[in-house]
This record gives C-alpha cells, sequence and structure tokens, in this order.
C-alpha cells in the first residue's frame, strides 16, 4: 500500500491488506510502528492496550496489530 493508501483507509476504517505489514507480530504495536515509519508517517507512539498493540501516527492514524487501521478526529 502507498501512503495514499493507508490515509484513505484510515479515514475509511478498515483493515488493510498489504503483505508486508505482519498482522499479530507483538503485542505493543512494534511491527505497526516499523510498518508506518516505512511508509513515510512519524509515529510518536506504539503499546500495548491490553488486548492488542497499536501504533500512533503524528496526524492521528492508528493501526493495530490485527491490522486495522483508523483515523481519530
Amino acid at each position: 500500500m502507498t501512503k495514499d493508501e493507508i490515509i484513505n483507509a484510515a479515514e475509511s476504517g478498515e483493515f488493510i491488506v498489504d503483505h508486508k505489514y505482519q498482522c499479530f507480530a507483538d503485542l505493543n504495536g512494534t511491527e505497526a510502528r516499523r510498518y508506518l515509519e516505512s511508509k513515510g508517517f512519524e509515529v510518536v507512539r506504539n503499546f500495548d492496550t491490553g488486548c492488542n498493540g497499536i501504533a500512533i501516527t503524528t496526524c492521528g492514524i492508528h493501526l493495530s496489530t490485527n491490522g486495522y487501521i483508523y483515523k481519530k478526529l
């Protein structure tokens, strides 16, 4: 997926489909962080929520370890 495709997916709230992202690779969002940074996003935080991991970008995109991506307003 391109950066623009990721942004569109996040605005719609959907699961990403990209073989370069490994779903369930960890519990603290490290893989989500790596993936987003590889696409040019600046990640401010990744952490374990207790159920899954999440990486959060400066523009408000949240990527879960299960591949769900959304944008918080």
